[in-house]
């Protein structure tokens, strides 16, 4: 059943998988000196041609650069949603809430740290027009979390933000840890209310896999820079448990210092993306191992919304790693840190 309701979006998504960006072209893109040469390179591939064909790398602005890179994203997102089901939609629905949570996180940002914005926005209204209710033009233009809050009026994200303004902590921090509980908490039960019991168990394994990277990170991070009491760790993770027991969260949450946490860390399920790793880098590993997830889902279940599921994370990767580029070349780092943070 699950072929017959997948095989022309599994073969649509096999299609646009073919013009991904190579690990060879990030290779490349790590080797020029500047930013106009990261949009020359991307025009010449297929995937993003069409979109910088009118641009003149020569003075096109880093907010319009990146923000045309999102739109890459979003497009295809548009694409998936186009040929996809009713029933495929609803995940797709579903999965637009972390587009949505990116783009406040990064209003949010700005208005507290009254900096630039480091996208332009106006590259984002088509597709959020047609698939979200944030009034995007009003919360890009807030100057306040007041005015911002107000914007969100009617959505769901104004109690979100609302509850933490009115609380005794609300740093960047606290608001990006509040919205993304909300979407973390809002699609899991997405998954296991409305999805069939293929694409459920596909993309259960997905976003725990997510969800138990985010913790351990968190509390890696926790316990590395910030000494957090065990209490202040636990009002930081996501209060969802994949393949992380609550025994091993504690056990990690509750450790002495750095070394105890790694200890109890590679007795995990994901210790083994942690073993040999002389210099260890978590986020790192953190990656490979859901790269390693990804990979697996779409062998195993081709025919399930993995297909849609790992498109889109590895899209995703892909507009992040070339933002990463631009910003690694407009700040004149050398070419072998570059290519290190593109790997």
């Amino acid at each position: 059943m699950s072929l017959f309701r997948y095989s022309g979006l599994s073969a649509k998504v096999r299609a646009m998988s073919g013009k991904l960006l190579t690990q060879e072209d990030f290779r490349q893109l790590g080797s020029v000196s500047g930013v106009p040469e990261v949009i020359a390179y991307l025009k010449k591939k297929p995937s993003y041609a069409r979109l910088l064909e009118k641009e003149d790398e020569r003075s096109l602005h880093r907010g319009r650069a990146e923000g045309l890179i999102m739109q890459g994203l979003f497009r295809d997102f548009s694409r998936l949603y186009r040929f996809s089901s009713l029933e495929q939609r609803r995940f797709l629905d579903g999965y637009f809430i972390r587009y949505e949570i990116s783009c406040l996180k990064m209003i949010i940002r700005s208005i507290m740290t009254q900096g630039e914005r480091p996208m332009d926005i106006g590259e984002y209204l088509e597709v959020f027009e047609r698939h979200s209710q944030i009034p995007l033009s009003q919360a890009a233009s807030a100057d306040s979390m007041e005015s911002l809050i107000a914007a969100l009026a009617g959505t769901p994200y104004r109690k979100v933000l609302s509850d933490v303004y009115g609380s005794s902590s609300r740093e960047l921090f606290d608001y990006e840890l509040a919205l993304d509980v909300f979407f973390f908490d809002r699609f899991w039960k997405m998954v296991k209310k409305d999805l069939k019991e293929d694409d459920q168990e596909a993309i259960a394994r997905s976003a725990g896999a997510y969800i138990d990277a985010l913790n351990l990170t968190w509390i890696y991070r926790a316990k590395k820079y910030y000494r957090m009491s065990a209490a202040q760790i636990y009002a930081l993770i996501v209060p969802i448990h994949y393949r992380l027991t609550r025994e091993q969260v504690r056990q990690m949450a509750e450790a002495a210092d750095e070394k105890e946490f790694l200890t109890a860390a590679e007795n995990t399920k994901y210790g083994k993306y942690m073993n040999g790793e002389e210099n260890l880098n978590l986020e790192r590993c953190m990656e490979k191992m859901q790269e390693a997830v990804h990979g697996a889902l779409l062998r195993k279940k081709p025919y399930s919304a993995a297909c849609l599921d790992v498109y889109l994370y590895r899209k995703e990767r892909e507009a992040r790693k070339i933002i990463t580029a631009i910003e690694c070349v407009r700040y004149g780092l050398p070419s072998e840190k570059i290519r290190e943070y593109l790997a």
